[in-house]
């Protein structure tokens, strides 16, 4: 084969035989000497030796294995994507991962903490590629550790560039945000350690709202600073967490303008549409841009030359209804704007903690002994009646306690989740016929001790009240 060598640039031109004005060429080190033609530099390959093709078959082989392992990378950072996200009532969530070549240095994790608390995490490694995988498997597993163990973004981060720093290169650092998200009155507690601003839509203002905390980034600085905020979110509102790699999905030279036209997008679509098929236009968009690069999918060998240059990580999260605190605050019969304190218990160990938080806040308010003595014997029948006859004791449901406390009355109630009973049907204990019966003696006692006693409908919540008497 002859290559022909035309100007000072990749200008190509094939010949299957030299021209017949060529001179004789030499061979020097597997190619022959360059010659000119018409004023065109050109050389001829020698036909390959047994050495040469042996090479190429070991060459080969070595691309294979390279291939096969970094099809298993991927499958293992794929295993590390939350493949389900929590199902929480009130909320829709979605999510998009997209790697721009086998493996990549974006990861996210959306974490159920408790019944009422969820952590979203997300992050960024400043590379691609086979490093940033391995940096970002070591920051998921930091992450994951210390966002179960505490409830403060700002500790979490510090935990977490300390470990970076320790285990990983200076060349190398991470941008990442981390926030919990209380669905007891929807409040979104959050850090960010430089990584590009998340976003709330605002339903009821109809416009967008930047989630700004200061930090810098991760595994650089020994005493580095994160600011830690917080914020109510109403229903309707949407919460978008992602990296910065959306931004060439809408403009592939300026981020700005991809972020403008990003937050355009979501406005237009969080007024009638859902996250999930937010999700979706995302990523209608990606397979648009790698259709016409030739790359229809990442692929083991990562994308062509017009394909996306950064990986891409998203997570959407709308409000459907009122905050949770208040669904239940409802549910035990206080009002929305009540200044009710929720606990929760499911096992007989768990009384004396609840009991313990209500007493003390009468005494604090200078309650009479009698009165506290009286509230705890109420307390400790109605929570085991709840744990035992209301839950038919499984401890996989929950009672709920709701009370509220000041200086004039004590108002307690009491929620199981079970079928409930009909309280008309409890025997009197004081009648002669039932004195030697079990049932009906916590009842009554609560009756006598407590100023009222009221049942809903259904017979599965208790409203007891004790008013303030002084000495």
């Amino acid at each position: 084969m002859w290559i022909i060598y035309a100007g000072c640039v990749d200008n190509k031109i094939s010949y299957s035989n030299p021209p017949a004005t060529c001179t004789e060429l030499v061979e020097v080190s597997g190619w022959v000497s360059d010659t000119t033609v018409n004023g065109t530099t050109m050389k001829k390959r020698r036909p390959e030796s047994a050495s040469h093709k042996n090479m190429a078959a070991q060459l080969s082989a070595k691309n294979t294995v390279c291939r096969e392992e970094l099809s298993i990378a991927r499958k293992i950072q794929a295993a590390m994507v939350p493949s389900r996200l929590p199902v929480m009532d009130g909320l829709e969530c979605a999510s998009l991962y997209l790697p721009s070549q086998s493996v990549g240095g974006d990861l996210f994790d959306v974490v159920q903490i408790s019944s009422d608390v969820i952590a979203i995490t997300i992050f960024d490694v400043a590379s691609n590629g086979v490093p940033a995988a391995l940096i970002s498997a070591l920051a998921k597993v930091s992450f994951s550790n210390h966002i179960r163990l505490i409830t403060s973004p700002r500790l979490v981060m510090e935990r977490v560039n300390e470990e970076m720093i320790r285990n990983v290169e200076s060349n190398y650092f991470i941008t990442a945000c981390v926030a919990y998200l209380d669905l007891h009155d929807n409040r979104l507690t959050y850090c960010n350690a430089a990584h590009p601003y998340p976003l709330i839509y605002r339903c009821a203002a109809d416009g967008l709202e930047h989630i700004k905390s200061t930090g810098v980034c991760l595994g650089v600085f020994d005493k580095a600073h994160f600011e830690e905020k917080s914020l109510f979110l109403n229903s309707g509102d949407w919460l978008l967490f992602f990296t910065d790699g959306i931004y060439q999905l809408y403009s592939r030279e300026n981020e700005l303008a991809g972020r403008k036209l990003l937050e355009h997008e979501l406005t237009a679509t969080a007024k009638q549409s859902s996250p999930q098929n937010f999700i979706a236009q995302i990523k209608a968009r990606y397979d648009a841009i790698n259709s016409n690069a030739g790359v229809p999918r990442p692929s083991v060998e990562g994308p062509s030359a017009g394909g996306l240059v950064d990986d891409i990580s998203v997570v959407g999260i709308e409000f459907l209804t009122q905050s949770r605190k208040n669904l239940i605050k409802e549910k035990l019969g206080f009002g929305g704007s009540d200044p009710v304190y929720l606990q929760y218990i499911s096992y007989f160990e768990e009384m004396d903690k609840a009991t313990s938080m209500i007493l003390s806040a009468m005494d604090d308010l200078g309650y009479v002994d009698e009165s506290i003595r009286k509230m705890k014997i109420i307390l400790t029948e109605l929570f085991a009646n709840a744990i035992y006859h209301g839950n038919q004791g499984d401890h996989s449901k929950r009672v709920i306690i709701g009370h509220i406390i000041d200086k004039k009355r004590v108002t307690i109630s009491i929620l199981d989740e079970g079928a409930g009973f009909d309280p008309a049907l409890v025997p009197d204990p004081t009648l002669p016929e039932n004195l030697v019966k079990d049932c009906g003696r916590g009842l009554y006692i609560v009756k006598n001790y407590a100023d009222s006693m009221e049942f809903n409908q259904t017979g599965n919540r208790v409203t007891i009240t004790k008013y303030h008497v002084t000495k």
